[in-house]
């Protein structure tokens, strides 16, 4: 289902309060989240409106999709969580206190609610999230220039969960916009450690892309002509979500 909106206030707003609706007297609610900036509003209308709403966000799970990693000796290691780019530092000091806000404690967010995938073993995380039932919404982005989706790119294969992705050029530049505090190319991290694409159609109840803004005019247009999942644009896997949506704003539609 395509979905249209003057802008992309309009479309955060309409997106939030969805996901509000659903979350309510829920005992378990588990989102899955993209760092970045493609939801950044949504992150906010979000925790304005359950605030304003007296929705409680204690029985939210948060399911992140990707995290830097870097390579040395031959071994894969997390970045610091303190790192302007890190995964991490942006679901705390952003997704967790734009959705804390004002809120007293037995209604906020909780850090441990916050879920990442481990290095170690990183299918583990799809057991995990099976284990949570599913991921009842599951909110996507899709890079400007590749398509990218988390950090799959066009190498990425259909049926794999959970892995360690070797990032394409265009994908570290796109991300060089996303955290502009990057420099040059040679700093932004070369590998990622990413649910797969099965991990996002499979264990996802539904699937809701996000497009807004001009830098995401052309994967409006790639999504909108595709109709259905192409390897060459990975954040086509929407279309093989059991429910989909695609949300898109003015800016992202003109031409």
């Amino acid at each position: 289902m395509l979905k249209k909106f003057n802008s992309e206030d309009d479309l955060a707003r309409y997106l939030s309060l969805l996901i509000l609706k659903k979350i309510k007297g829920k005992k378990k609610f588990v989102l899955g989240c993209p760092g970045g900036r493609s939801l950044k509003k949504t992150y906010y209308y979000l925790g304005i409106f359950s605030t304003k709403l007296k929705v409680s966000l204690e029985n939210l799970i948060i399911v992140m999709m990707d995290e830097y990693v870097i390579k040395k000796k031959g071994k894969f290691h997390l970045v610091n969580p303190k790192s302007h780019f890190s995964c991490v530092r942006f679901s705390n000091q952003v997704i967790k206190k734009l959705l804390n806000y004002k809120k007293n404690n037995k209604s906020k967010l909780k850090e441990k609610n916050i879920l990442f995938p481990e290095i170690k073993v990183p299918n583990n995380y799809d057991h995990q999230i099976r284990k949570l039932g599913g991921i009842d919404v599951f909110l996507l982005a899709s890079g400007a220039s590749d398509g990218h989706v988390a950090f799959n790119n066009i190498y990425s294969k259909l049926n794999q969960g959970t892995h360690i992705a070797k990032l394409s050029k265009k994908t570290r530049e796109d991300n060089m916009k996303t955290f502009p505090q990057f420099e040059k190319l040679s700093e932004v991290p070369k590998y990622g450690l990413t649910v797969g694409l099965k991990t996002i159609y499979s264990l996802s109840k539904q699937g809701i892309l996000v497009l807004a803004g001009k830098q995401k005019r052309r994967a409006y247009q790639k999504i909108n002509s595709l109709k259905k999942f192409d390897r060459e644009w990975p954040a086509s896997i929407i279309y093989k979500c059991k429910k989909n949506s695609i949300y898109v704003d003015k800016k992202a539609q003109t031409t």
